[in-house]
């Protein structure tokens, strides 16, 4: 069959609502993180002769647990001509609530600091010697903005030179619990969860009090910091502490690996019974799940093997009291194409911070990939091409979404043609591509994954389906649309899931088996899990679309409307979709899928 012809554009990407510019570059709101102390301290930090290369040292004075903490600051060249750090251990920790504070000595004035790292600082406190630590709440002048981001531009020498990395848990006595589940796994890994199968763990292990002092571990705000992604993954050592109590950073990342492995596998009636076990919730958990990244994250930083956007993606619900920490608190991990990626500047709004980062890595990549980070749920503030990083979602929002932006290589909309683009203004992108076809016809967004919303949603996306077809031309068959024609499965070799092109294999009759369990009214993860993951992981949060001229059918987000333009951008490995404003375009809600043979073809 003859290629249709689609005509080549060159597109100018903008906000969509040209008198919001202003708003978008002046009148902006910047989230700081907190101060740490009063107006002390403006006498306590004295300028640093080279910001970009001298640290301060913090040393804990020695003392017994209930003596008033003193502390002492020192200022060092962060590495010796020999490129030894001067550092020895770093701080990792939760800041906590900075409107509850208590007072400690720093040098020779008193000032307040969050319980969280008061209690940090009195249980790490030696009783004989003094303790010598980087902490960044007291090392940093975090009244000064242009100290702040030279020294978080040291944060990968900082902690990658530190002999040690502490991470602190907390002051509760339920570490002792918890550190003892994980030490035995991680001495016998072959024990199983499920105390039914054998060999399994003792008892006493998985009684109530342990398993509740494994959900506090997994319910644990540190894993939800974004800082702590750079600090765990370029430790040289890690140790956890939990009160009195700690564990060896690669004990406790290795055991909850087994959790993990346990509960896909052998023990996975703890997950997907209809009857409910108490450790269920910690294998969803953010510190089972953080803990699996984190480990494959260190494997990848030693490997040199760490891609930042997909680092961006993959932490994107990590939490920062400042917002351009969604960018900053990452950049220690760069490498490769994104070797100084950006510079930390605090003196920048957020939205600027964001444009900047969103143009390196077309520049750094030649390629859109980060358009497939943009998310629906966003205002006006900021341009439609730029990802907004701060835009919360729930888990199984998050789930789909990020599954979606991990199998981007697998697909070749544009063949092998290089990203053209450029940016004239600020908030604006230029770039060029091929109209295929704009929107006719957009069925409902499937907006949860309750089985009567995917029951009810798929039978009107099966008649758009039908009035898409053409006489004499082929027609993907609907189920390959809501697999984005590939399927994710689970690789024992890189112990995750991995996406692979359907080709020739026939899934057919195994959707069609899912849909009826969804008919019915029955769960089909316990028959069905992997393609139920592609499925949901394609179909959430999106609607079934069909093109006027050629009949075309896909996937959109849910933002799209009818007479927006389908187009092929150079460089782009999946198609758009685009809003004609009348004086630019609107990217709208990232990459879509599209079933049109155009998009496996070279241009």
């Amino acid at each position: 069959m003859a290629q249709p012809a689609h005509p080549k554009r060159v597109l100018e990407l903008g906000m969509g609502i040209i008198s919001k510019m202003t708003q978008c570059l002046c009148g902006l709101k910047i989230f700081c993180r907190p101060k740490v102390a009063d107006t002390a301290y403006e006498y306590i930090y004295q300028r640093m002769e080279d910001a970009r290369r001298d640290v301060r040292i913090v040393t804990i004075q020695s003392g017994e647990f209930n003596d008033p903490i003193a502390c002492d600051l020192e200022t060092v060249r962060l590495e010796d001509s020999s490129g030894t750090s001067s550092i020895t251990q770093a701080l990792s920790y939760v800041w906590g609530n900075p409107e509850i504070r208590l007072p400690i000595k720093l040098g020779k004035r008193s000032v307040s600091i969050t319980v969280n790292l008061e209690s940090a600082l009195r249980h790490l406190r030696y009783e004989d010697r003094p303790r010598r630590m980087w902490i960044d709440a007291l090392c940093i002048n975090q009244a000064d903005n242009i100290e702040k981001g030279h020294q978080v531009a040291l944060m990968r020498q900082i902690y990658r030179g530190s002999a040690e990395v502490i991470v602190w848990l907390g002051a509760s006595n339920e570490g002792e619990l918890a550190f003892d589940v994980l030490s035995e796994l991680f001495a016998n890994p072959d024990q199983h969860l499920d105390l039914d199968l054998a060999p399994h763990l003792d008892e006493k292990l998985m009684d109530r009090s342990h398993i509740d002092a494994l959900l506090g571990l997994g319910d644990n705000d540190v894993w939800r910091r974004m800082w702590i992604v750079q600090e765990c993954t370029m430790a040289q050592k890690l140790e956890f502490v939990w009160g009195s109590k700690s564990i060896k950073g690669a004990t406790l990342l290795e055991a909850l690996g087994h959790i993990t492995r346990h509960g896909r596998s052998c023990c996975s009636k703890l997950i997907h019974s209809e009857e409910d076990h108490p450790l269920r919730p910690f294998f969803i958990s953010d510190g089972n799940i953080k803990g699996r990244d984190f480990k494959d994250y260190r494997a990848r930083f030693s490997a040199s093997e760490i891609d930042l956007l997909d680092a961006m993606g993959t932490f994107r619900l990590q939490r920062a009291f400042d917002s351009r920490d969604k960018i900053y608190g990452l950049l220690g991990l760069a490498m490769g194409q994104y070797k100084d990626f950006l510079e930390p500047d605090y003196t920048l709004p957020v939205e600027q911070v964001y444009e900047a980062a969103a143009i390196q890595f077309v520049r750094r990549t030649a390629k859109f990939e980060h358009f497939s980070h943009i998310v629906q749920d966003r205002g006006v503030s900021i341009p439609s091409w730029i990802p907004d990083w701060r835009i919360p979602m729930d888990h199984d929002n998050f789930d789909a979404h990020w599954a979606r932006t991990q199998d981007l290589d697998l697909y070749g909309a544009s063949g092998s043609t290089r990203t053209v683009c450029n940016q004239s203004v600020p908030g604006k992108l230029v770039v060029e591509g091929i109209v295929v076809d704009i929107i006719s016809t957009i069925g409902s967004e499937l907006k949860n994954l309750s089985l009567d919303q995917i029951d009810s949603t798929l039978d009107e996306w099966q008649q758009i389906a039908e009035a898409a077809k053409r006489p004499g031309k082929a027609q993907s068959p609907l189920w390959r649309v809501l697999m984005n024609d590939a399927v994710r499965e689970w690789d024992v070799s890189v112990n995750g899931y991995r996406g692979k092109r359907l080709g020739g294999r026939d899934y057919g009759i195994q959707v069609e088996e899912w849909r009826e369990l969804v008919r019915q009214g029955t769960d089909p993860r316990s028959t069905h899990f992997h393609l139920n993951n592609t499925l949901v992981n394609c179909t959430l949060n999106r609607s079934l679309v069909m093109s006027e001229k050629y009949g075309y059918i896909g996937l959109g987000p849910a933002l799209v409307s009818v007479g927006d333009v389908i187009i092929i951008l150079y460089g782009g490995n999946m198609c758009y979709i685009l809003r004609n404003t009348g004086r630019f375009y609107q990217l709208v809600g990232g990459k879509s899928f599209i079933t049109i043979a155009i998009c496996r073809r070279t241009l």
